[in-house]
């Protein structure tokens, strides 16, 4: 009882206890904020997510979120245009995601205005609280030492580095089933009443609130783990009557009633019947913009991309929670192995889905820098298989940066590359320099991290199109009219702060730019995919996509009373090189 009651006062006076919840929120704002108010709104899910808010604000709207939606129609009258045949994108709905990021943006915008830095400030925030509770989990279960490593190795692996700091639903939804996990455990240990009642309202308020974030993976990754442990891994008993259910279904589903009800309401049921039943349930057996894939290596694969440089400690975490098998461990990896059997039986399949799987997988290896135990000769192996499988391919980038002869069009392309060489190499370093013991010389490959980010952003935005273009956008009469052909990607409603009109050929171009009033009309000549641009790097005859007929089109269209300016650069959107035309009437 006396060795009970001193232990807590011995970790109390660790200074990686007391500072090492600190330190690592200062290092996650440290990483993830430098270059975001340079770095493009990139993909086509920023852009949409950053502007739906900005248009929500402006409709005075809370409960459904609006993108590239005509500021004259109101809610009925988008409503009716869907049940008349449109499509909901079409009306101006974006029934992507539930409505909790589109929340936490307000408050950003409103303090910092609508730009690229306030749409991605809550999810840095996230990122950092993430960092944080991780750090908790772990001195709670097994050391600081523990906790610290593995909040420091989830801030660091690749795939946090990109998703910690996008505009987009991802990190407030790990948070939460983070949360969920931590208070579903604790609440089956708890003894004491008033001890259970904290980690019953932590447990099903992170469900309720995980639902909004990102819908109903963040209620069914914490039931999965749950089963999984229970009849997989640790197979015991559970006091499943803590969990009381008659009160905490109920809870979870006020919470999401507070939003969907208003929602579908206001939507005559289509944000369930599309949100849900498209965006969600159709995902899990049809591939949604070629994400698909029922290969059951995808993510074991992509994993060594995503967790790199740690991936490569996997041998030595195996072994850490081999030697200390016990309750917490087997829970652990049951929330991993869980949501990777989750996400695999789901047909669409990206990277960054078992993000929810991240904390337990850098929990589990925390403890390997814990025990600091020899690594053996298999685990060596393997650790400096990985590290060469990533020098390959910094090195390949790095020659790509330094040996091809780009066209002055091109030059921001070289910085992007350099950029993403010195990520992989600082990456590497730090995973070196922490399997020499060497932590506290972190310093040095995180500036690299820093100085490869914002090299990369600014990059970026030196030839992303619609950054080009910004300065034009600003210079449009309020009521200009926008429209595009075969090049709609969602950042021109970002950057533009317009709708726009997608026309079909050159003629309906024509009949667009012929109507009275300042207009502005991209159009896409060509486009060289990635993979073509990669072809053309090992000599082979490469010929960009796009039609001659277009070409010839736009040589005999009447633009008379337009300006012309050409562009072109990067669409991230489809990993690829754009060729645009522009007319523009002020």
């Amino acid at each position: 009882m006396e060795q009970a009651t001193q232990q807590p006062t011995q970790n109390e006076r660790d200074p990686l206890r007391r500072f090492g919840p600190a330190l690592l929120v200062a290092l996650a704002l440290l990483l993830l904020l430098p270059g975001n108010n340079t770095l493009p709104l990139i993909d086509r899910d920023e852009p949409r997510f950053a502007r739906a808010t900005q248009e929500m604000i402006e409709r005075g709207e809370w409960a459904v979120p609006l993108f590239n939606s005509d500021p004259a129609m109101d809610n009925e009258a988008r409503w009716r245009a869907v049940a008349a045949g449109a499509s909901a994108e079409s009306a101006g709905y974006r029934f992507d995601k539930p409505i909790l990021i589109y929340w936490l943006m307000r408050p950003c915008y409103a303090l910092l205005g609508a730009n690229e830095f306030a749409a991605r400030l809550p999810s840095v925030i996230c990122s950092a609280l993430l960092v944080w509770l991780t750090f908790h989990i772990g001195a709670r279960w097994f050391s600081a030492t523990a906790g610290f490593a593995a909040g420091f190795g989830l801030l660091t692996c690749l795939q946090m580095l990109i998703h910690g700091r996008l505009a987009v639903a991802d990190m407030p939804m790990v948070l939460c089933v983070l949360a969920a996990h931590f208070a579903l455990f604790e609440l089956l240990r708890e003894e004491s009443p008033r001890g259970r009642r904290r980690w019953f309202w932590l447990f099903y308020g992170a469900l309720g609130v995980g639902f909004l974030a990102k819908g109903p993976v963040a209620v069914v990754t914490p039931a999965v783990t749950l089963l999984v442990h229970r009849f997989v891994f640790w197979r015991q008993p559970l006091p499943w009557r803590r969990l009381r259910l008659e009160w905490g279904i109920p809870l979870v589903l006020a919470i999401i009633a507070a939003w969907g009800i208003p929602a579908l309401v206001r939507t005559h049921g289509l944000f369930w019947r599309i949100g849900i039943g498209e965006h969600i349930v159709a995902r899990g057996h049809e591939s949604f913009q070629g994400h698909g894939s029922w290969a059951p290596h995808y993510y074991l694969v992509s994993a060594l991309v995503s967790l790199f440089p740690w991936i490569a400690f996997a041998g030595d975490g195996v072994r850490a929670v081999r030697r200390g098998w016990n309750e917490r461990n087997a829970f652990l990896l049951s929330w991993a192995v869980g949501a990777y059997v989750l996400f695999t039986c789901y047909l669409t399949k990206l990277p960054h889905y078992v993000l929810p799987a991240f904390p337990a997988l850098l929990l589990m290896l925390g403890q390997a820098f814990e025990s600091g135990a020899a690594p053996t000769r298999w685990t060596k192996l393997w650790f400096w298989l990985v590290n060469a499988l990533l020098l390959l391919a910094g090195s390949a980038v790095l020659a790509v940066a330094l040996g091809e002869q780009f066209e002055p069009a091109f030059s921001g392309l070289r910085w992007v590359l350099f950029g993403a060489a010195g990520v992989v190499f600082s990456l590497m370093l730090l995973g070196l320099l922490w399997r020499a013991g060497r932590r506290l010389a972190s310093a040095l490959p995180l500036i690299g991290l820093i100085i490869g980010t914002t090299v990369i952003s600014a990059g970026l935005r030196q030839i992303t199109p619609a950054t080009q273009l910004q300065p034009l956008f600003q210079q449009l009469p309020r009521d200009t009219k926008c429209g595009c052909l075969d090049f709609g990607e969602p950042s021109l409603t970002f950057y533009a702060a317009r709708p726009w009109e997608s026309v079909v050929d050159a003629n309906a171009l024509a009949a667009f730019l012929a109507k009275p009033g300042p207009r502005v009309v991209i159009c896409q000549e060509r486009e060289l995919r990635l993979g073509d641009y990669i072809k053309r790097l090992r000599g082979k005859p490469v010929k960009p996509w796009g039609g001659s007929d277009l070409l010839q089109q736009l040589a005999v269209l009447d633009a008379s009373g337009c300006q012309r300016r050409d562009v072109q650069g990067f669409n991230s959107a489809r990993g690829s090189w754009v060729w645009l035309r522009v007319y523009y009437r002020l």
